[in-house]
């Protein structure tokens, strides 16, 4: 069995808009890359009693235009650093019918039916990691949240002297309680040199007049606004 992809990424949280746009000029993009964003409709599935969250493992349907894409996450390790936050977990993903995608958010059928349908020679470890965090628990749709994602041209970044290229993803996120936050994302391959690429990205948004803060990933910002909101249970 491969082992399983990873999702190896960089989160920069901003407090509004104006970053995104102190990036664009940075850059040297015209200011008209900031209309292009795309509406992503995020569905998330898990137990009443959170059993999958329990575990810090995510099921997730996203919707963006014609496409469906079912997404399992596994349990995370986080390299803190004294500028961001570096995430790196588990993430298999597949694309799904859109009729199966109505199915499943119609609850008639189950992540474990389409995850079997759909994710070929990897479905088996993925349904045995389920049935071992949630022993049988029917899994439901229990919430969504929308984001609007900007994807920039890739830029070069001086990695000794070297140019790494690397995307920009400007996300807005508006969250079941209305809270709304703001992200620049860049995600990296396994094998890219992460401290010396943390380097460069600081130092572009520095230069850029950018200034940011570390954030949890937007799965436990939705498990935290749900909480809020009332309509979950307390999970850690």
């Amino acid at each position: 069995m491969p082992t399983p992809p990873r999702e190896i990424e960089f989160k920069f949280a901003v407090d509004d808009d104006q970053a995104f746009h102190r990036l664009v000029r940075h850059l040297q993009l015209p200011d008209t890359v900031l209309d292009q964003g795309v509406t992503q409709t995020n569905h998330f599935f898990d137990s009443p009693q959170l059993c999958l969250r329990n575990k810090h493992s995510v099921i997730r349907l996203r919707e963006q235009g014609e496409k469906r894409i079912l997404t399992v996450k596994g349990e995370k390790t986080t390299r803190s650093s004294n500028h961001a936050v570096l995430t790196d977990r588990i993430e298999q993903e597949a694309e799904v019918s859109i009729d199966a995608a109505t199915a499943l958010l119609q609850q008639r059928t189950t992540p474990q039916a389409v995850i079997a349908q759909y994710f070929a020679d990897r479905a088996s470890d993925i349904l045995q990691a389920i049935d071992s965090a949630c022993h049988g628990q029917t899994l439901v749709h229990i919430g969504q949240f929308e984001n609007v994602r900007i994807h920039l041209p890739e830029t070069g970044l001086d990695i000794g002297g070297a140019s790494e290229m690397v995307e920009f993803e400007l996300d807005t996120s508006t969250y079941p309680d209305g809270r709304i936050d703001r992200e620049l994302e860049i995600e990296i391959s396994e094998h890219a040199n992460a401290d010396a690429i943390e380097t460069a990205l600081t130092g572009l948004l520095a230069q850029a007049g950018i200034e940011w803060h570390s954030a949890p990933s937007k799965a436990v910002r939705f498990f935290g606004a749900l909480k809020r909101d009332g309509n979950s249970q307390d999970a850690p």
